[in-house]
């Protein structure tokens, strides 16, 4: 089935009031963030070494294929983050198995490992703040959400480009506890690639709590 092209637009979901970001760190973060990238810094100008490259080395490497692996993830779509099948859990740790070499380069050292940590837990953070910060980042980052069922009809266009079988969304209608396709208003393919409702009789569409003799 297919609906309106206008039916689909993101713009019928429901909004909150735009919040100004602003970055507060609570003290335990703060400390933490300010750990990690003493430990980067240190080691960049080679305080901390580790045995086989030079900390810049390293860091620059993980940099590298962090930047490298999450631009992939970003432009293979939602429909890869959401849970795997096992062949793409398969790939997600051949993956590994390809790039762990480059990570460190045979650095098998306390300090390479530190500083290999260090600069992976920095990038977290960075990649948060930035996402948070500018909107032009989390566009980049992170995908929208799309409405794959509108007013109770399948929207075909979404289905395809995100390559959603109609059977997973069976799937996760009744994990909902959703009977019919004609009980939702709005289902939504989230930028984390699972599948989000709001049923027409504002129930909850969560699964029901197993009962505890």
């Amino acid at each position: 089935m297919k609906a309106s092209p206008h039916l689909a637009d993101l713009s019928a979901l429901p909004k909150l009031a735009t919040v100004p970001p602003k970055i507060r760190l609570r003290k335990v973060e703060a400390l933490g963030v300010t750990l990690i990238a003493a430990v980067v810094f240190l080691g960049a100008v080679g305080v901390i070494e580790p045995e086989e490259r030079n900390g810049l080395d390293l860091i620059v490497r993980v940099t590298i294929i962090f930047v490298a692996l999450t631009a992939g993830f970003r432009f293979l779509g939602k429909r890869e983050l959401s849970q795997m099948s096992p062949f793409e859990i398969v790939t997600l740790l051949m993956i590994a198995e390809i790039v762990s070499p480059s990570l460190t380069a045979g650095d098998e050292s306390i300090p390479g490992a530190l500083v290999g940590a260090a600069t992976l837990l920095f990038l977290t953070f960075i990649d948060s703040v930035m996402t948070y910060r500018l909107k032009w980042f989390q566009t980049v980052s992170e995908a929208l959400p799309a409405i794959v069922i509108n007013r109770g009809r399948l929207v075909e266009d979404a289905l395809h480009k995100d390559r959603i079988r109609t059977d997973e969304i069976l799937s996760e209608m009744r994990k909902a506890g959703i009977e019919r396709l004609d009980m939702i208003k709005w289902g939504v393919l989230e930028p984390d690639g699972r599948l989000s409702f709001v049923r027409y009789d504002g129930e909850d569409t969560g699964a029901e709590e197993p009962l505890v003799s």
